[in-house]
Protein backbone atom coordinates (compact mmCIF):
# COMPACT_ATOMS: atom_id res chain seq x y z
CA UNK A 1 0.00 0.00 0.00
CA UNK A 2 2.40 2.16 0.69
CA UNK A 3 4.72 1.63 -2.10
CA UNK A 4 1.28 2.42 -4.03
CA UNK A 5 0.71 5.79 -2.19
CA UNK A 6 4.32 6.69 -2.99
CA UNK A 7 3.93 6.16 -6.84
CA UNK A 8 0.82 7.88 -6.89
CA UNK A 9 1.92 10.97 -5.36
CA UNK A 10 5.38 10.98 -7.75
CA UNK A 11 2.99 10.82 -10.66
CA UNK A 12 1.04 13.37 -9.33
CA UNK A 13 3.96 15.58 -8.41
CA UNK A 14 5.54 15.08 -11.64
CA UNK A 15 2.37 16.08 -13.68
CA UNK A 16 1.82 19.33 -11.44
CA UNK A 17 5.70 20.30 -12.60
CA UNK A 18 5.30 19.31 -16.03
CA UNK A 19 2.08 21.29 -16.35
CA UNK A 20 4.18 24.44 -14.38
CA UNK A 21 6.57 24.33 -16.61
CA UNK A 22 4.90 24.34 -20.41
CA UNK A 23 5.70 27.70 -22.48
CA UNK A 24 2.51 29.68 -22.54
CA UNK A 25 2.00 32.60 -25.13
CA UNK A 26 4.04 35.45 -24.47
CA UNK A 27 1.83 38.17 -22.92
CA UNK A 28 2.88 41.46 -23.27
CA UNK A 29 3.26 44.04 -20.05
CA UNK A 30 0.04 46.40 -20.05
CA UNK A 31 -1.18 49.57 -18.83
CA UNK A 32 -4.52 51.53 -18.89
CA UNK A 33 -5.01 55.36 -19.19
CA UNK A 34 -8.27 56.75 -18.75
CA UNK A 35 -9.56 59.95 -19.92
CA UNK A 36 -13.06 62.23 -19.23
CA UNK A 37 -15.64 61.35 -21.27
CA UNK A 38 -16.84 64.85 -23.11
CA UNK A 39 -13.70 66.26 -23.00
CA UNK A 40 -13.46 66.61 -26.50
CA UNK A 41 -16.20 66.65 -29.41
CA UNK A 42 -17.79 63.10 -29.50
CA UNK A 43 -16.32 61.79 -32.77
CA UNK A 44 -12.55 62.44 -31.31
CA UNK A 45 -13.04 61.74 -27.60
CA UNK A 46 -10.82 59.07 -25.99
CA UNK A 47 -12.12 57.55 -23.17
CA UNK A 48 -9.60 55.03 -22.81
CA UNK A 49 -5.70 54.19 -23.88
CA UNK A 50 -4.53 50.60 -23.02
CA UNK A 51 -0.77 50.11 -23.85
CA UNK A 52 0.70 46.88 -24.74
CA UNK A 53 4.77 45.86 -24.78
CA UNK A 54 5.27 43.21 -26.60
CA UNK A 55 8.86 41.63 -27.00
CA UNK A 56 7.98 42.80 -31.07
CA UNK A 57 5.29 45.33 -30.58
CA UNK A 58 4.29 48.45 -28.88
CA UNK A 59 0.35 48.37 -29.16
CA UNK A 60 -2.40 51.59 -28.32
CA UNK A 61 -5.67 50.23 -27.73
CA UNK A 62 -7.76 53.19 -28.04
CA UNK A 63 -11.75 53.55 -27.09
CA UNK A 64 -14.17 56.46 -28.77
CA UNK A 65 -17.46 55.41 -28.02
CA UNK A 66 -18.50 57.98 -31.32
CA UNK A 67 -16.49 57.24 -33.25
CA UNK A 68 -16.88 57.83 -37.19
CA UNK A 69 -13.98 57.52 -39.52
CA UNK A 70 -15.20 59.66 -42.18
CA UNK A 71 -14.24 62.46 -39.49
CA UNK A 72 -11.28 61.09 -38.46
CA UNK A 73 -8.11 62.93 -39.96
CA UNK A 74 -5.05 61.14 -38.44
CA UNK A 75 -4.70 59.36 -35.38
CA UNK A 76 -1.27 58.97 -33.33
CA UNK A 77 0.27 57.60 -30.50
CA UNK A 78 3.14 58.96 -29.48
CA UNK A 79 6.10 56.63 -27.55
CA UNK A 80 8.66 57.72 -24.93
CA UNK A 81 11.40 55.47 -23.72
CA UNK A 82 13.26 56.61 -20.20
CA UNK A 83 16.28 57.18 -22.44
CA UNK A 84 14.29 59.60 -24.86
CA UNK A 85 14.55 62.70 -23.46
CA UNK A 86 12.17 65.38 -24.82
CA UNK A 87 11.94 63.48 -28.05
CA UNK A 88 9.22 60.97 -29.03
CA UNK A 89 8.16 58.71 -31.67
CA UNK A 90 5.07 59.48 -33.45
CA UNK A 91 3.04 56.54 -35.05
CA UNK A 92 0.51 58.24 -37.17
CA UNK A 93 -2.56 56.75 -39.06
CA UNK A 94 -3.76 59.42 -41.82
CA UNK A 95 -7.33 58.75 -43.66
CA UNK A 96 -9.22 60.23 -46.03
CA UNK A 97 -12.41 61.94 -46.18
CA UNK A 98 -14.45 58.43 -46.88
CA UNK A 99 -12.73 56.69 -43.99
CA UNK A 100 -10.07 55.21 -45.74
CA UNK A 101 -6.05 54.72 -44.23
CA UNK A 102 -4.06 56.50 -46.88
CA UNK A 103 -0.79 56.54 -44.68
CA UNK A 104 0.87 54.99 -42.06
CA UNK A 105 4.29 56.36 -40.82
CA UNK A 106 6.58 56.71 -37.77
CA UNK A 107 8.58 59.72 -36.89
CA UNK A 108 10.90 61.11 -34.49
CA UNK A 109 10.15 64.58 -33.06
CA UNK A 110 11.76 67.06 -30.31
CA UNK A 111 8.37 67.63 -28.38
CA UNK A 112 5.23 69.71 -29.26
CA UNK A 113 8.12 71.02 -32.10
CA UNK A 114 6.78 70.11 -36.11
CA UNK A 115 10.02 71.32 -37.19
CA UNK A 116 12.20 68.60 -35.81
CA UNK A 117 9.61 65.79 -37.03
CA UNK A 118 12.08 63.48 -38.84
CA UNK A 119 10.81 60.43 -40.89
CA UNK A 120 11.82 57.17 -39.73
CA UNK A 121 11.73 54.23 -41.89
CA UNK A 122 8.98 51.44 -40.66
CA UNK A 123 7.46 48.83 -42.43
CA UNK A 124 5.29 46.76 -40.03
CA UNK A 125 3.08 49.36 -38.57
CA UNK A 126 -0.83 48.18 -38.43
CA UNK A 127 -3.87 49.36 -37.34
CA UNK A 128 -7.18 48.27 -37.05
CA UNK A 129 -11.28 49.14 -35.80
CA UNK A 130 -13.13 46.90 -33.67
CA UNK A 131 -16.56 48.34 -32.69
CA UNK A 132 -15.46 51.09 -30.19
CA UNK A 133 -11.62 49.93 -30.11
CA UNK A 134 -9.12 50.92 -32.54
CA UNK A 135 -5.53 49.78 -32.61
CA UNK A 136 -2.47 50.92 -33.63
CA UNK A 137 0.79 49.13 -33.61
CA UNK A 138 4.71 49.36 -34.59
CA UNK A 139 7.16 47.01 -34.35
CA UNK A 140 9.91 47.13 -31.71
CA UNK A 141 12.82 47.05 -34.12
CA UNK A 142 11.68 50.68 -35.24
CA UNK A 143 12.57 52.38 -32.53
CA UNK A 144 15.58 52.52 -33.51
CA UNK A 145 16.54 56.21 -31.57
CA UNK A 146 16.46 54.64 -27.86
CA UNK A 147 17.38 51.25 -26.82
CA UNK A 148 15.21 51.14 -23.91
CA UNK A 149 13.35 48.61 -23.65
CA UNK A 150 10.25 50.61 -21.36
CA UNK A 151 7.77 53.02 -23.10
CA UNK A 152 5.49 55.38 -21.96
CA UNK A 153 2.30 56.02 -24.44
CA UNK A 154 0.24 58.59 -25.23
CA UNK A 155 -2.87 59.25 -27.83
CA UNK A 156 -3.72 61.69 -29.87
CA UNK A 157 -7.08 62.58 -32.72
CA UNK A 158 -6.95 65.10 -35.28
CA UNK A 159 -10.65 65.14 -36.61
CA UNK A 160 -12.90 67.05 -38.60
CA UNK A 161 -15.58 68.73 -36.80
CA UNK A 162 -16.65 70.93 -39.37
CA UNK A 163 -16.85 72.23 -42.77
CA UNK A 164 -13.55 73.78 -44.03
CA UNK A 165 -10.49 73.48 -42.11
CA UNK A 166 -12.48 73.10 -38.40
CA UNK A 167 -9.81 71.05 -36.89
CA UNK A 168 -9.87 69.48 -33.19
CA UNK A 169 -6.58 67.87 -31.40
CA UNK A 170 -7.30 65.18 -28.76
CA UNK A 171 -4.77 63.93 -26.42
CA UNK A 172 -4.83 61.55 -23.56
CA UNK A 173 -1.97 61.93 -21.00
CA UNK A 174 0.94 59.58 -21.36
CA UNK A 175 0.52 56.11 -19.42
CA UNK A 176 3.23 55.25 -17.11
CA UNK A 177 6.53 53.10 -17.91
CA UNK A 178 5.51 49.82 -18.95
CA UNK A 179 8.55 47.34 -19.37
CA UNK A 180 8.72 44.69 -22.30
CA UNK A 181 7.49 41.25 -22.41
Amino acid sequence: MTRRWMRIGAVAAGSVLAVGMVPTAAQAATTDVKDPRGDAPRVADITKLRVKNGDHRVSGVLTIPNRNKKKLAITELNIKTRDSGRWAYIVSVKRNRQGAVTGKSLGWQRGDDPSSYTPLPCSGIKTSWNGKKTTISVPVRCLTKTTRPRVKVRAAIIARVGEGHDWYDERTRYSRYVKRG
